[in-house]
């Protein structure tokens, strides 16, 4: 290991360990971060409790006041941190770009479907592969490369979190190493294709939304009905819980005097467009269309989803709070009559078997997309 490699482990264990300090000396915005509750909500009405804007033991100034927080936002002198402190992004890359959204996501989806087969992880096997694909799509990636352009953006997710909540060293160099690989891949692509800080973030929050989506939607669906789900799911859960800013030169905020170069964080609630952070209101339509396609493809095989293990969720990722695992069992609804009545069958690569009770039947023998193996070979192993 380099001297810089072990600087840098021995920083991040160092931060991680302040961060359990101020957590039992009582502080709510470090016990926040460590990120070891099922339940945040006890937290954060402790840290909306304590004032309007109040600094942590961990430096940082936090409000989870909406007027404060609409304050911060609207400020001239406080930008949106976009990444963690270690310089991970170069001149340009710093700004989150729209991501067009296109034609040909629902095949890919129904690919997707068949080859789970019956019984699949929703993240790994679905949610994750659908999103990357459909950024490989708008960045003109090679079919070639694409394999390689989903391991980079599977390493590239822990970005927003390690924003706001230092990461393993493994983790922390897997990061570094699909920035580059994203920056590698990005060279050539047309005018106008989003940067790597873009792709890490619409690949993260996108697939969460289609895992969230999907876990919450009252099945079977109506085609009709696919796309106010996903709505609602967007509206219901903000994509990230924490929106990191800093203060680029002394300023004074609900009565406090903040120094330049301190950072804040304001908590967000419901995802209204008002209470989330600038990145993921630009790419808000992105993550609909992705979640409205899981649920339309859903939809026009009349299935039924059911989780058959509770969800797992990422470790260290108090800002996304996404799912790593959610196994899921599907099965196709064959007859007609009120909500949630009727028989089902099982589904195998997208055409029922004559199975009438739990589903067990294993799926058939369909290669998977490309993509969908990429990233289930690049697993980050970071669940708890």
């Amino acid at each position: 290991m380099t001297e810089e490699l072990a600087a840098l482990g021995e920083r991040l264990q160092r931060e991680h360990g302040m961060l359990w300090l101020h957590r039992l000396k009582g502080d709510p915005y470090a016990a926040l971060l460590c990120d070891v509750d099922d339940d945040p909500a006890p937290m954060r009405e402790r840290i909306r409790a304590a004032g309007p804007l109040w600094r942590s033991g961990t430096g940082v100034w936090v409000t989870a006041d909406p007027r404060t927080a609409a304050t911060l936002f609207a400020h001239p002198d406080i930008g949106h941190l976009t990444a963690p402190p270690e310089e991970l992004l170069g001149p340009g890359e710093e700004t989150v770009t729209p991501v067009r959204v296109e034609k040909g996501l629902g095949p890919l989806c129904a690919r997707l479907l068949d080859a789970a087969g019956p019984e699949f992880d929703l993240v790994t096997e679905v949610a994750e592969p659908l999103a990357a694909a459909a950024l490989a799509e708008a960045c003109a990636i090679p079919e070639r490369e694409r394999g390689r352009f989903a391991e980079a953006l599977a390493a590239c997710g822990v970005l927003q979190d390690a924003t706001v909540a230092p990461q393993r060293l493994a983790v922390t160099r897997r990061l570094r190493t699909g920035l580059d690989a994203l920056r590698s891949l990005l060279d050539g692509v047309p005018p106008g294709a989003p940067g790597p800080l873009a792709l890490a973030v619409a690949a993260r929050t996108g697939a969460d939304l289609v895992a969230r989506a999907v876990l919450r939607a009252r099945f079977p669906l109506s085609a009709r009905e696919a796309g106010r789900a996903a709505e609602e799911a967007l509206r219901a859960e903000p994509p990230g819980r924490i929106a990191p800013l800093v203060a680029r030169t002394e300023t004074e905020v609900a009565g406090a005097r903040i120094a330049g170069g301190d950072r804040l964080a304001v908590l967000l609630g419901g995802g209204a467009a008002e209470a989330t952070a600038p990145a993921h209101r630009t790419l808000a339509p992105f993550h609909r269309a992705l979640a409205e396609t899981a649920l339309t493809a859903l939809a026009d095989r009349r299935a039924r989803v059911r989780p058959t293990a509770p969800v797992v969720r990422r470790a260290r990722a108090p800002l996304t709070r996404g799912p790593a695992r959610a196994p899921v069992v599907v099965t196709s609804v064959t007859a007609t009559g009120p909500r949630g009545s009727g028989s089902t069958t099982t589904t195998t690569a997208g055409r029922r078997t004559d199975a009438t009770t739990s589903p067990t039947v294993p799926p058939e023998a369909t290669p998977s997309p490309r993509a969908a193996a990429a990233a289930l070979g690049a697993r980050r192993g970071e669940a708890r």
